[in-house]
């Protein structure tokens, strides 16, 4: 007796077939150098660095064929300046199908027929995201989604007995789960240009996956690479982007009136259009509020079926976008807490002296080392902040809070200062000062750095009347010898008229530093150094800058008022 199984596949039934976890997003097509929200950074995880709080996002979706239901629902947090982390629970991101199958086995002229399926169901229902910002103008992003797959088909098992033959049935299950990763960049070229180049796929495999009969059956994980750029005029954003597969996304945003958007997107797969989406979306306060409308222009819902032949005619490669999609409405809300701020100012350049002597610095008085140019590179006033970090030395700007008109630019004057007690830096060190400038209260606009150089407490930068900050008059070793040297010619003194007195102390202590210390040249080095008086006198040497300062501290010590005076050759003349 011979058996025959012949297994015949009809239409098969799909289930939700998309991860459109933004409205604004799936409406403006190449959105991906613009994000800005939890809900779209999935997109391109780097734009997660452009909120500034708390942002909190719900999307949701209606068809004909599924009703309405949740889409996803996301929350992130700006940590600080430099990070941003999120989180995306999305259950509608199912991609089901359900192969529906009729079974014949031939027993002899008889004919024995059987309903049987083949079930497989992807799921992504969970991402986590991370932002950082190394660099002015770059920032970096991660991606991770946990995605799920599972097979189920029912197996019919004939076993020949002497009478009729025995037909059992079984379902056998398969699960397989990765994880799939993304990494982005977000280079803000200038303040209206914006690139992202996004690597996706990159996979880390828990299993072994199906059995190798059912490994076409499984989401191809092959790395794809996107381009994208962003052009933000007035009033109007428009976005490009393109894979290493062929595929191309462009499309608009129009802010028409004040906090009210239109947007427009086109979807191509090598040459063809294959969707078109357009919607609109406002903004009240922290809330923003989104609906988006897709729709498949390609001809494979035609009869409005699909057959396993043409699911499977090329691999699937996403469950997020595939060109199974169902038309569909999209509509989301979300909640930022500030505001839905956008930078609005950036720092255009800083001038700053690049050597600074902190030993040489009056206290509490204030000395101009430069200036910090701020744009407003918005079509709005706004008031401006700036914040300056720097470490061992105080540096504020002329006016930390002013007013920009729109396009507005200002040159801000900067100073540093030294309080009760200068800073004790022993050697040259490098330091850096960190700006930030911003307008809103919880974050910057843009962050710059620059790194000075503050030189030892021995250095000098030539200046003559500088050198009035290495004297010491009460220095125990100096108060010592200018009274030792008083005291042994206290006789002559008082034999002196009073008026020339201060002028043989004078006198008398030249003549006895002219024994004590030896004239030594400065080593070789490429700035100027000058001894503390107490140095000198340990060392019992000096140059011409080390015994000016000892000898006028010597004479300041004695009651003497002193002066520097630079004698400066005269030019030689005809």
């Amino acid at each position: 007796m011979k058996l025959r199984l012949v297994l015949f596949f009809t239409a098969l039934n799909l289930a939700v077939a998309q991860n459109f976890t933004s409205s604004q997003a799936t409406a403006t097509a190449g959105f991906s150098p613009f994000v800005n929200s939890i809900l779209s950074s999935l997109l391109n995880p780097a734009g997660l660095i452009r909120i500034y709080d708390w942002n909190i996002g719900l999307t949701g979706y209606y068809s004909n064929y599924s009703g309405i239901k949740m889409y996803s629902l996301g929350m992130a947090k700006r940590l600080n300046h430099l990070h941003s982390i999120g989180f995306i629970y999305s259950p509608g991101a199912v991609l089901e199908l359900i192969f529906p199958s009729t079974l014949s086995i031939n027993i002899g002229n008889s004919i024995i027929k059987a309903e049987a399926q083949q079930k497989i169901t992807y799921l992504s229902n969970y991402a986590l995201l991370y932002a950082f910002k190394p660099i002015d103008k770059i920032s970096v992003g991660l991606s991770t989604e946990f995605i799920s797959q599972s097979l189920s088909e029912t197996v019919y098992k004939v076993q020949l007995t002497d009478s009729l033959p025995f037909v059992g049935i079984e379902t056998e299950h398969y699960k397989s789960s990765f994880l799939n990763s993304k990494v982005s960049m977000l280079y803000e070229l200038t303040p209206r240009i914006s690139l992202t180049f996004l690597i996706e796929n990159l996979s880390s495999k828990f299993d072994r996956g199906f059995p190798d009969k059912f490994k076409n059956l499984e989401i191809e994980s092959k790395l794809r690479a996107k381009i994208s750029v962003g052009i933000n005029f007035k009033n109007l954003k428009t976005g490009f982007e393109t894979s290493s597969i062929g595929d191309v996304l462009f499309g608009f945003e129009a802010e028409a009136v004040k906090n009210l958007f239109l947007r427009a997107g086109f979807f191509l797969e090598k040459g063809n259009l294959n969707a078109i989406s357009t919607g609109t979306g406002f903004r009240i306060g922290p809330l923003q509020f989104d609906i988006a409308y897709f729709k498949n222009t390609s001809q494979i819902w035609s009869d409005g079926k699909l057959t396993r032949d043409e699911i499977f005619a090329s691999p699937l490669r996403d469950i997020e976008f595939n060109k199974f999609t169902r038309d569909r409405v999209l509509f989301s809300v979300s909640i930022d807490m500030s505001q839905w701020h956008e930078k609005a100012l950036r720092i255009k350049s800083i001038t700053i002296q690049d050597e600074i002597f902190p030993h040489l610095l009056d206290e509490f008085r204030k000395e101009k080392i430069g200036y910090v140019v701020i744009e407003n590179i918005s079509d709005k006033n706004v008031n401006a902040k700036i914040d300056i970090n720097s470490h061992l030395i105080t540096i504020e700007a002329d006016s930390e809070e002013f007013h920009l008109k729109p396009r507005e630019i200002k040159k801000i004057p900067i100073f540093t200062s030294i309080g009760i007690g200068k800073p004790e830096i022993k050697d040259k060190t490098k330091s850096f000062i960190t700006f930030s400038v911003k307008s809103h209260i919880n974050m910057p606009d843009e962050i710059k750095k620059v790194r000075i150089t503050l030189r030892g407490r021995n250095e000098w930068n030539g200046n003559v009347e500088d050198l009035k900050f290495f004297l010491r008059f009460d220095e125990p070793e100096i108060l010592s010898l200018t009274r030792r040297i008083i005291w042994e010619r206290k006789d002559t003194l008082e034999k002196v008229d009073p008026t020339f007195r201060k002028f043989y102390q004078a006198k008398f202590i030249f003549d006895e530093l002219s024994k004590i210390i030896t004239y030594v040249n400065d080593p070789s080095v490429n700035v100027d150094k000058v001894q503390y008086p107490d140095e000198t006198l340990k060392l019992h040497g000096g140059d011409c800058d080390d015994l000016v300062v000892l000898y006028a501290s010597m004479l300041g010590s004695g009651g003497s008022d002193v002066a520097f005076v630079d004698v400066i050759a005269m030019k030689k003349t005809n």
